[in-house]
Formats: C-alpha cells, sequence, structure tokens
C-alpha cells in the first residue's frame, strides 16, 4: 500500500554496494510559506481538493520507433557526457511503467478526503506527458488506466520479448541474467528472473473514482518528446527494425551534434538517424503515430467523466472547466508542434488565456492555470509552417499576473518537484512517475475569507515501500520500478534525500499563502 509522505516519506534504507534499497521513513509535516502573505490562526475552510499527476511516460518499451542506443552517451564513462546536456531515451524501469500507472490510480483511490483541509477529493489531472513516444497503443493504454479496464502493456511478438532488454549489449540492464551487463556488474542492479514476461501481463485497471482532466505534453505527440511526427517515422514505428548500435566512424562531436539536433528539430539529425545499425523485430500496426487532434479526440467518449476529460471532439487542445461554484481551471497546450521538448504558446491562446482570466475576474472566480511545460520552460521559439508567432514564458508570465483570479499554475515536465512564488500567485511543479521520486500530489485549496492556503502534499503510488523481490502483483513491479529509478547510474552523485528531483521540504508538503482575490 502506498503512503503520503503526510504518513511517511521513502527514504534510502540500506546500500547493496552501491545499490540503494529503499524503506518507509518518518512522517515530514506540513511547512509553511509566507512568501506571498501571512499564515492565518485557522487555515478555514476546503473550495477544492485535486490530485495532481504528472509525467506517467506510459512506454511500448519494445518500440522500433525508440532510440535508446542514443542514450549510452550519457552514461558517466563515456567520453561524450561532457558534450551533451541531457538525452532520457533509455531507463532501466521504463519496462514498469504501466504497473506504476496503475499502482498511483490506487493510490489516488485510497484518498478520501484532502489531509489538511479535510475536504472530499473532487478531481484529478495529468498534466501531459501521459505517453512517451506519441503511439496509438501507448495513448490507448494510458486511457485504460485512468478510465478503467483491461490492458495488455506489449507489442510486437505477443509470445517473445524483443526490447533492449534482451540484447547483448553490455550497457542495458539484463534483468534474467541472459548475458552481462554493467547494470549488474558494476552497479548492483538486481536479477530478476521471469521479469520479461511479468512486465507482459494484462492488467486490470480500476480507473479514477473521481473525474479527471487531461493535459497534452510533448510526449504526447512528438517521437521521444522532440520530433513532428512524419511519414518516415510513421513507417518506422509500425516497421520491423530497431536500431540498436551507432556507426564506429561517428565522432563524439558527430554524436553530440545529433543529440542537440534531435531536441531543435533540426532535419539533418533525423537523417543520421537513418545511419543507426538495426536489427529485425515484429512489426506491429498499433504502434503508429497519433496526431494532436487524435489525441483530443481520444478522451472524447461515454464513460469520460467529465465528458472529454476536459477536450472536445474536433476542439482544441486546451480548454475552460469550470470545476465548481469557485474554482476554473484554464488548461494550456504549451507543445510546440514545430518540434524542441521546451514549450510555448501561440498567439491565438495568449488572447485566449487572456480572455478566460478575464471573465474569471469579472465573476470573482479562482483560477487555476494547468499544463504540461512549467514556465521557465517556455523558451521554444521555434516556428513551423506558416510562421506563427510563439509566445514565450515572459509574456504568458505577464498575461497571467495581470488578472487578480489567478492562484495557481500546476504542471510537470521538468520532472522535479518544486514550487515558486510568481507575484501574486503560486507555481506547483510535480515531479513525473517514470523517474525518482514516482510521486503525484494532493493539492487543496482552502480558505479563511481573506487568506487563500494552497496546501500540497507528496503522494506516492500504492507498490509498496521496499521491494520484496516478487514480481507476482502489479504493486510489486511497481515497487521495484521505484527502487530502479532510485538507482539511475546517470543521475546526480549524492545521497538519496538530497536528490534535486524530489525537491527540498520547501517543495514538498507546504502550505502556501496569498490573499484571497474575493475578499
Amino acid at each position: 500500500m502506498g503512503v503520503t509522505s503526510e504518513s511517511g516519506r521513502i527514504v534510502a534504507g540500506g546500500r547493496k554496494g552501491t545499490y540503494v534499497r529503499l524503506a518507509e521513513g518518518p512522517q515530514e509535516r506540513h511547512v509553511s510559506r509566507t512568501d506571498l502573505a501571512r499564515k492565518p490562526e485557522d487555515l478555514g475552510d476546503p473550495v477544492l481538493t485535486v490530485a495532481h499527476l504528472s509525467d506517467m511516460h506510459i512506454c511500448d518499451h519494445q518500440s522500433p520507433a525508440r532510440v535508446e542506443v542514443l542514450d549510452r552517451l550519457m552514461d558517466p564513462d563515456t567520453t561524450t557526457r561532457e558534450l551533451i546536456d541531457e538525452i532520457g531515451t533509455y531507463r532501466a524501469q521504463e519496462l514498469l511503467t504501466a504497473q506504476v500507472g496503475a499502482a498511483m490510480v490506487e493510490a489516488v483511490n485510497e484518498i478520501t478526503e484532502g489531509p489538511v483541509g479535510g475536504g472530499p477529493l473532487d478531481l484529478a489531472i495529468a498534466t501531459g506527458d501521459n505517453t512517451d513516444n506519441g503511439q496509438y497503443n501507448e495513448l490507448d493504454w494510458y486511457l485504460t488506466l485512468l478510465d478503467g479496464g483491461r490492458l495488455t502493456p506489449d507489442s510486437g511478438d505477443m509470445l517473445h520479448y524483443e526490447g533492449v532488454a534482451a540484447l547483448p549489449d553490455k550497457r542495458f540492464w539484463h534483468p534474467q541474467g541472459e548475458t552481462y551487463d554493467m547494470r549488474r556488474g558494476d552497479h548492483g542492479f538486481p536479477l530478476v528472473p521471469g521479469l520479461l514476461k511479468a512486465v507482459r501481463k494484462a492488467i486490470d485497471s480500476p480507473g479514477l473514482e473521481v473525474p479527471w482532466l487531461a493535459v497534452n505534453g510533448n510526449h504526447d505527440g512528438l517521437l521521444q518528446g522532440t520530433v513532428p511526427g512524419s511519414s518516415a517515422i510513421g513507417e518506422i514505428a509500425v516497421g520491423d527494425l530497431k536500431a540498436i548500435a551507432m556507426p564506429e566512424h561517428w565522432t563524439d562531436e558527430a554524436k553530440a551534434k545529433l543529440i542537440a539536433g534531435l531536441i531543435s528539430g533540426d532535419p539533418v539529425a533525423l537523417g543520421m538517424l537513418a545511419e543507426l545499425e538495426p536489427y529485425e523485430v515484429t512489426p506491429d500496426r498499433r504502434r503508429r503515430q497519433t496526431t494532436l487532434q487524435e489525441f483530443v479526440d481520444s478522451h472524447v467518449h461515454d464513460e469520460a467523466k467529465p465528458p472529454g476529460h476536459g477536450f472536445k471532439a474536433g476542439g482544441k487542445p486546451y480548454y475552460r472547466y469550470d470545476a465548481n461554484d469557485e474554482v476554473t481551471f484554464v488548461v494550456l497546450d504549451t507543445v510546440n508542434p514545430a518540434g524542441g521538448f521546451q514549450g510555448s504558446i501561440d498567439a491565438e491562446q495568449l488572447e485566449w488565456l487572456d480572455a478566460v482570466l478575464a471573465s474569471t475576474d469579472y465573476d470573482e472566480r479562482l483560477a487555476v492555470i494547468a499544463s504540461h511545460h512549467d514556465v521557465a520552460s517556455l523558451v521554444s521559439d521555434m516556428s513551423g509552417a506558416g510562421g506563427s508567432r510563439r509566445v514565450l514564458s515572459d509574456e504568458v508570465e505577464q498575461t497571467v499576473s495581470r488578472h487578480e483570479s489567478a492562484v495557481l499554475w500546476l504542471n510537470g515536465h521538468t520532472h522535479r518537484t518544486s514550487v515558486k512564488p510568481r507575484g501574486s500567485w503560486w507555481e506547483v511543479t510535480a515531479p513525473s512517475l517514470i523517474d525518482w521520486p514516482q510521486q503525484g500530489r494532493i493539492v487543496e485549496l482552502i480558505s479563511d475569507g481573506d487568506v487563500l492556503t494552497i496546501a500540497t502534499t507528496m503522494l506516492d503510488h500504492a507498490g509498496p515501500a521496499r521491494w520484496s523481490g516478487s514480481i507476482e502483483e502489479v504493486g510489486h513491479l511497481a515497487s521495484l520500478s521505484r527502487e530502479l529509478s532510485a538507482n539511475d547510474w546517470q543521475g546526480p552523485k549524492v545521497r538519496l534525500a538530497e536528490h534535486p528531483s524530489a525537491g527540498t521540504a520547501q517543495d514538498r508538503n507546504v502550505l502556501l499563502h496569498l490573499l484571497d482575490p474575493r475578499a
């Protein structure tokens, strides 16, 4: 069973060599932050309680459209590491994203009331990168996890695993031990017989018991979160060749140029991908790339609560949703369709945002903005066909700050737990469910009439704090995933308690005070 960090925080629980085991640690109490207003003597009454999830990265880890081989360029012993900022195309725990998603659904469903205000859980929101590679089967798995139903997180040959965990390459983790790998040999990663079959078994998800809203993220429609879809990419995704090695003649500078080009959407970099050495896999049409409109329309079905999960069939990827009589969600689409992993919005969306916030000002409602990218990541000024202007962070922040109704901006993208004051409102960034610490948040709006308090409490998925060694149940697999994420060999060389992705005590269980604009 999962825990909130109000009742106990998951911490390092010993080592096996360099490999960290986990355990349930002591309670972490809430910290008041008075950057924007004093702390009231009595917080008052709950206005809205929300479960905030982000960056689930539900992953088809056998897909030919993945380029895991590039991730080795960031390994600690490589000569290219100093030339590249980040890659993130391979993680040992990417085998287990569906199980983590199911375990987070279970954890949210266990929340009966807000841990601070005591109000009922009203809704959930998933702020983008719900899928990992913009594929149809990933979209189907994510929707089934959150809506409820049976999914089988497998593709290609349904009788045999065909991903990189079965390749004779020492830089990938081989959990079943068929061949030597550096992760087990040098980093203490476990030997887990039967794992490659266990991760492909069907999962029965109960679905979220509360209504939930969806947000578009860069991984929901771009190849590896950076490259726009094309006919060439589409054929690779559904085809029978998967890249497994880089040409020997590539220099370190060429490899660094490739990564930079993929991040920026440079067509020359796409051409370089064609030089990667492939091996044969089983083709699968369910791996086809989805369009942005298909992503939107897939959320619109008879059982969706609220209808469309915020979207409308044939509509825009941004929308307004009135959560109750007091709070309006303003959901943005911050993905740049021209490519790149950073965000921005277009001028039309900025005008819409300004108008919606003006209407909430007039109606004396509280406005909660939600997007995938955090404010600092709205820096992508690449223009696509037609050359339309992209609106960046400063202009977006200034627009929001003109409106008294704006009190909170929820987002993700950075995979880091963070809280920032933004003049008259707060920005709350959730960590991811694929990297450490694999957490969401419970966010509560509470008001005494004069001061509004935004209470955030970290929420762990329902996998046990310490992995037992079993792979029999979904929760056991989710527990293993969390442990693997805590042992990322490319991660910062710090104690787990100081890991930047988990933030500080000022970013986790916090009471964020600001003046209630309705006072």
